[in-house]
């Protein structure tokens, strides 16, 4: 892959990133509502939703620099009748506009606590459609190692994973600089990430799990399929096969790193200064395990005929 091809890993891992973080910020939001309260809650998460747009936003120019001529772009959603290019586009711009919406409703309207809800579950909508649109443009039978329904699965567990994974990093970072402000907010925020730790922690477990299974599935299609899926295979479990366990071990320690991050806050350690380092770690082994799967998936497919 050359360094423009690398835009594409880097566009697509920050679109999971931002859908996948801001659905757990309101999962987060829905569990916690009757203890901590909507208005203190949202006056709590409104920096971390403000990083979420900015990383789509960042995701979105990234894109721009895979085309020959970016400023033509917006012709992409000419075709919404027959291109899942065109409607990832738009599903992108909808997500946009939406969080934008919401993160404005957080800044600057006071009480709009059920504006907030229907704005973030609008914008987590989109977000959820970006990424199905964005994993069909590659269910090609001209590509047997991404024509299947895998790819689909495996675009919408990465935006899980990499949520819940997230999640822990921005907002221990937001609670140091809330505590270093002395804002009002410092102590729902620092209930609010200790309260979620474990049940990010548990639920990275079976997302792990479940992405290793869809690994273990496309190989497994790969076996039975036509000469261009041998190749595949060929190049998974012969060049690639390093980088490929690689990518299962990196995700299985960082999960487990989470794992004992959440135990240290339950025996009663949580020290936010301290426990940043061990939630960036857990993050950016993920990440990294992430964009190894992402550079297998363009590195090993094999196109059928011209």
């Amino acid at each position: 892959m050359n360094i423009r091809e690398w835009t594409l890993p880097v566009y697509t891992i920050l679109t999971q990133l931002s859908v996948g973080a801001l659905f757990v910020i309101w999962v987060i939001r829905m569990l916690t509502a009757a203890k901590l309260g909507l208005a203190k809650i949202d006056q709590s998460i409104r920096i971390t939703v403000l990083i979420l747009l900015l990383t789509m936003i960042v995701a979105i120019i990234f894109a721009h620099f895979h085309l020959s001529r970016p400023y033509l772009s917006f012709l992409a959603l000419r075709n919404l009748s027959s291109s899942w290019l065109s409607r990832e586009l738009l599903a992108n711009l909808l997500y946009i506009l939406s969080a934008g919406l919401l993160v404005f409703t957080l800044w600057f309207v006071q009480g709009g606590q059920n504006l907030v809800t229907v704005l973030g579950w609008v914008a987590i909508a989109a977000g959820v459609v970006t990424e199905y649109c964005m994993a069909k443009i590659y269910v090609l039978p001209s590509q047997p190692y991404w024509n299947s329904n895998f790819t689909s699965f495996s675009f919408l567990v990465t935006t899980c994973l990499l949520g819940v994974l997230t999640i822990p990093v921005i907002f221990m970072m937001d609670l140091i600089f809330q505590k270093s402000q002395a804002r009002e907010t410092q102590a729902v925020h620092a209930e609010l990430l200790e309260l979620s730790l474990g049940r990010l922690a548990i639920a990275a477990i079976p997302l792990c799990i479940l992405m290793a299974m869809i690994n273990y599935f496309q190989i497994a299609d790969l076996l039975t399929g036509t000469s261009a899926a041998q190749a595949s295979l060929n190049l998974l479990l012969n060049i690639y096969q390093p980088l490929l366990i690689m990518r299962l071990i990196l995700s299985f320690i960082g999960v487990g790193w989470l794992g004992v991050t959440a135990m240290k806050v339950n025996q009663n350690k949580f020290v936010p200064d301290g426990l940043l380092l061990n939630s960036f770690i857990a993050c950016l082994l993920v990440m990294v395990a992430e964009i190894l799967g992402r550079f297998l998936f363009y590195a090993i497919h094999v196109r059928i005929g011209i």
